[in-house]
């Protein structure tokens, strides 16, 4: 659990740091600097609660409870703000070495930050655009809890209803994203060259093959 929460943090950080870059626009007193580029307080809260909300897809106050339980930081380092701070400074380090080195240009990492970038509007529209409608109810928490209930054997009660709460809402967000683009689809049209691509891939296909034994 702690190295999947640990690689998703670092997956979403490098997606945002390489969206956004070093940003200007936030004020407060600095924090770090790195040559001329300054993180001050109010981007880092930013970054911070972006981040742990895209990974819990709680509120603000329930990351701060959350980063307040030492049991929680142990699983996620980066709930702590210097560990966040220190994997930013690490994060933009190498990003603007990247970018000096030309990285930024080439068509795949373009391709793979509009990706991203698309990626991270999705994720956050349909958060909060289902948020009210993905609540667990306190009974079928209760009901997870009973019919799993080995599964959590030694678990903190409020941890284990945490886990639950967020398996469930992942759930029904699925089925939510699922009805969305269905309708979506029915109501743009959607059309696509399909033997056009299937020509293609035998391309692909034919130019793999095995030259033939003699």
């Amino acid at each position: 659990m702690k190295s999947r929460i640990i690689v998703s943090t670092f997956v979403c950080l490098f997606a945002i740091v390489s969206l956004l870059g070093s940003c200007s626009k936030y004020g407060g007193e600095w924090v770090a600097k790195i040559d001329s580029d300054t993180i001050t307080i109010d981007e880092l809260n930013t970054f911070y609660y972006a981040q742990q909300k895209s990974l819990y897809n709680l509120p603000k106050e329930k990351i701060d409870e959350l980063a307040a339980d030492p049991a929680q930081v142990a699983k996620n380092p980066t709930l702590n703000k210097q560990e966040f701070l220190e994997q930013l400074i690490r994060q933009r380090l190498v990003y603007k070495k990247a970018m000096s080195d030309g990285t930024g240009k080439d068509d795949e990492v373009e391709a793979l930050m509009q990706m991203a970038k698309e990626a991270v509007v999705v994720g956050f529209y349909v958060r909060e655009k289902f948020k009210n409608e993905i609540e667990p109810t306190a009974e079928e928490v209760e009901n997870i809890y009973r019919q799993q209930g080995a599964r959590f054997k030694g678990v903190p009660a409020d941890q284990a209803e945490m886990y639950i709460k967020q398996q469930l809402q992942q759930q029904k967000l699925q089925i939510k994203i699922r009805d969305m683009v269905e309708a979506l689809r029915d109501e743009k049209g959607i059309k696509k060259n399909t033997e056009f691509l299937k020509k293609e891939q035998h391309k692909a296909e034919k130019k793999t093959e095995a030259p033939a034994a003699k």
